[in-house]
């Protein structure tokens, strides 16, 4: 039961700062209670300030969808919950629901998601969310129409020991890997995704010709993509599709190789599906491990996990 003195109302683009802070703390104190951390240090102001300034063009543009909603909890003038609905053809995503810690086990959850999720999903809107694999957030999430249609894993590994076993692949041959201009980017993944995903992105590929660099696997056969995989300069590894599941495998390690090389961080991240068996046999013999797990949720069938990896940052599937 959500307190008396808790309001709610509708987000707007000034809040968008306030609630990224709000999702750094909640994001934190959740990975503390799974033991998902590399530090016992909570973020700071100027980490959260450095991070919202990295991650601002993916939050204003997926706030700028039509069709969307975002509502914020607050206590007094401070948010301390809030929820986005981000809407692409004929699916809406939930890619944040973030409770500060404090007001957590109150219903705010819950109320958040009946205002972004009024009724029930239909077949011609359904709903996904990509969750953490806590027994209590399954739970809710299905009383809002959503069931689980395969885990979602986000992997880690060192670069240096990434790099090292890299170099003693001997036996695997990797296809060429191309870098796509933006324009025929798009257009490939307009093609190769609805497959995948069962709905289309148009915006959301147009968004990343302009931030990411899409490295890709042609058919030589066809002039056309077998694999495609978006990755940016602040080394965001995702999405990624492939025609086939094996196809997802050299996009991704072109990414991880071009992450490694020239942005040199201390530890390599991706998420996939637990479905996705060409990829995490490779990932999991260049010593990946899982990091911190959850589930893909949907209201309708998704055919293609498998041959698709979720973006990172994981805001959206």
């Amino acid at each position: 039961m959500v307190r008396d003195e808790l309001n709610f109302r509708a987000g707007e683009r000034a809040d968008l700062a306030d609630t990224f802070a709000l999702s750094e703390r909640a994001v934190f104190e959740v990975a503390a209670r799974h033991g998902a951390l590399d530090s016992a240090a909570p973020p700071t102001d100027a980490d959260i300030r450095r991070r919202w300034q990295r991650q601002r063009p993916l939050i204003e543009f997926l706030a700028a969808q039509p069709g969307g909603s975002y509502h914020l909890c607050l206590d007094g003038d401070r948010p301390v919950g809030y929820a986005r609905v981000v809407r692409f053809g004929n699916i809406e995503e939930l890619t944040e629901l973030m409770v500060d810690p404090e007001h957590q086990g109150r219903g705010v959850g819950r109320a958040l998601l009946g205002r972004v999720w009024p009724g029930d999903p239909s077949p011609d809107l359904g709903r996904v969310v990509v969750a953490t694999g806590a027994p209590a957030d399954l739970s809710l999430y299905t009383n809002f129409g959503v069931m689980p249609a395969a885990g979602h894993w986000h992997l880690r590994q060192r670069t240096d020991d990434y790099l090292e076993r890299r170099s003693k692949e001997i036996d695997a041959a990797e296809p060429a890997v191309h870098v796509l201009e933006a324009d025929r980017a798009v257009a490939e993944w307009q093609r190769l995704e609805p497959e995948a995903l069962g709905h289309e992105r148009p915006a959301v590929h147009e968004f990343f010709g302009r931030e990411r660099t899409c490295l890709a696997c042609m058919d030589e056969s066809t002039g056309r993509a077998s694999g495609l995989c978006w990755v940016s300069t602040d080394g965001e590894i995702g999405p990624a599709v492939g025609r086939e599941p094996e196809d997802v495998v050299p996009v991704v390690l072109a990414a991880l190789d071009r992450v490694a090389k020239t942005q040199e961080p201390p530890q390599l991240g991706v998420f996939a599906s637990t479905i996705a068996w060409w990829l995490l046999r490779r990932l999991r013999g260049l010593g990946f491990r899982v990091h911190w797990p959850g589930w893909v949720m949907s209201s309708e069938p998704i055919p293609g996990l498998d041959r698709y990896l979720p973006t990172r940052p994981p805001n959206l599937l």
